[in-house]
């Protein structure tokens, strides 16, 4: 990333506006315009973005290492541990860090294109998502040390993209989860940390997928220069919420209530639970919802993470075991009801390598992920996921990353099951596909406006989805994918 501060750089800044601007009226329509011609015109804005950062705009080495690392994931909101956002809104309109209050959001639009397979080739869909937050460190405002208020809104819009691919791992977290069309409120939360941050506890509606298996979160390190910011940037649903947990832990949009408690004895360990109100399961979209359901539903989760360093470079990891248990009854696809349910996840992420230790944090990150369930109310059994990144990709490329990943899973797929969970497809077959596998590459080039501090920031994605196997149907073909999205983080 870089810091605009020259004249020519904003002058030159006025077309890119004005292509962002166009690019939000396309993503809010879905006739009078074909597919190839919207994939054109926005992977053109897209691509137009990452060719200005090759030299339209001036480098400050340096600037973004002194950025924190809260809440900068770009692509994948499931995995946000925190509000997305830098701020800026707030800043501008005048209020200090020493007042206490935060106010930021970020502007998503994305066009997705399936070129062909799936149950639509050749068909576009676009969409937007705006989130605006606020928060008060009660110690900076009210001398209550230790304690963060929070609310975040949500409005979104968009089309069926998940379904025209044929996927069931969800190859974007844009418009995955039903309903589309969003007035949310996905956060209103109460943080307290307690005895030196060794315990922190927070109670409201939140991500719960923020908490707990976040293999894109990273290790924070003392080098202010060597910070990752974000693990991978793939825009897949699955490195972000691993598929055995869709409906049973609380993800964005579908937050929910409940209550988490981190343990951290010592700084590379950490224990977790939490208890989410868990209807989501039952298929209620706990988002859309203001106030908490309260019944015999819920969801339980305990997690153990350790973090560790590696080398005389001090390569970060973190690994993580967790296990989960949902209370309820809950129907199955064979047409039956279960009780209760249970599951186990495992991930890791870790440094591979620097490429230029002394200067920044260019190099190669890995991940892995595993899950697996025997619940028969569960869409997905088991699941493998891995991926890269690279970051700094080329000279004078420090804001780039590359990210590359794969993500595979068996069904729960007795007969009939296709129609019971996607019961619009078109097909001859009314199965699931017993398995799905979906490759993805992702290209993102990040920008920053602004000062240090006080700044806003834009990413432009290009991402290429291959799923050789989509699994709503078992007699799909393989689907192939474009998509082009831009986050303005502010």
């Amino acid at each position: 990333m870089s810091f605009s501060s020259s004249a020519g750089s904003y002058v030159d800044w006025f077309g890119y506006l004005n292509c962002r601007n166009a690019i939000i009226h396309l993503c809010t329509r879905d006739e009078g315009m074909s597919a190839t011609s919207c994939i054109r015109r926005l992977g053109g804005c897209v691509l137009l973005l990452v060719t200005f950062d090759s030299g339209a705009m001036s480098s400050d080495e340096g600037t973004f290492a002194s950025i924190p690392p809260r809440g900068l994931i770009y692509a994948n909101a499931q995995a946000s541990y925190d509000f997305v956002g830098n701020d800026f809104l707030g800043r501008t309109l005048g209020f200090s860090d020493a007042s206490g209050i935060r106010i930021g959001g970020y502007l998503v639009p994305e066009l997705d294109w399936v070129a062909s397979g799936g149950v639509e080739p050749n068909s576009a869909f676009g969409g937007y998502a705006l989130g605006l937050h606020a928060s008060l460190d009660t110690k900076k405002a009210l001398d209550i040390p230790g304690g963060t208020w929070g609310v975040e809104l949500l409005l979104s819009d968009g089309g069926a993209n998940i379904n025209a691919a044929g996927s069931v791992q969800q190859y974007t977290n844009m418009t995955a989860t039903e309903p589309i069309d969003r007035q949310d409120m996905t956060q209103l939360w109460w943080r307290q940390r307690l005895f030196d941050d060794k315990l922190i506890v927070q109670i409201g509606k939140m991500n719960g997928a923020g908490h707990f298996n976040t293999v894109l979160k990273p290790v924070i390190v003392s080098e202010t220069h060597l910070q990752d910011h974000d693990i991978s940037n793939l825009i897949y649903v699955p490195v972000g919420l691993n598929p055995t947990l869709f409906g049973r832990l609380p993800a964005y949009p579908d937050t929910a209530y409940g209550a988490v408690v981190h343990f951290m004895p010592t700084t590379d360990l950490s224990v977790s639970y939490g208890l989410f109100d868990g209807n989501g399961a039952r298929g209620v979209a706990t988002g859309d919802k203001w106030l908490p359901e309260l019944n015999g539903y819920r969801c339980n989760i305990a997690e153990v993470s350790y973090s560790w360093r590696l080398g005389g470079a001090g390569m970060p990891g973190r690994m993580g075991l967790g296990a989960w248990w949902q209370t309820g009854e809950f129907y199955t696809p064979a047409l039956t009801t279960e009780d209760n349910g249970k599951g186990y996840y495992l991930f890791a992420n870790q440094r591979l390598f620097y490429s230029r230790p002394g200067t920044d944090n260019s190099g190669v990150i890995g991940y892995a992920q595993f899950g697996h369930t025997g619940s028969e109310s569960s869409i997905v059994k088991t699941y493998w996921g891995a991926g890269l990144t690279g970051l700094g990709v080329g000279p004078g490329r420090r804001g780039e990353t590359l990210n590359l990943g794969l993500a595979f899973s068996r069904r729960n797929a007795p007969p009939g099951a296709g129609a019971f969970v996607y019961p619009d497809i078109s097909a001859d077959s009314t199965d699931l596909r017993s398995s799905e596998l979906m490759l993805q590459a992702a290209y993102q080039a990040n920008f920053a406006f602004g000062t240090p501090a006080n700044y806003w920031t834009l990413s432009a994605i290009l991402a290429y989805s291959y799923i050789p196997t989509p699994g709503q149907r078992p007699d799909l073909p393989a689907a192939n994918v474009l998509t082009a999205r831009l986050v303005a983080l502010f």
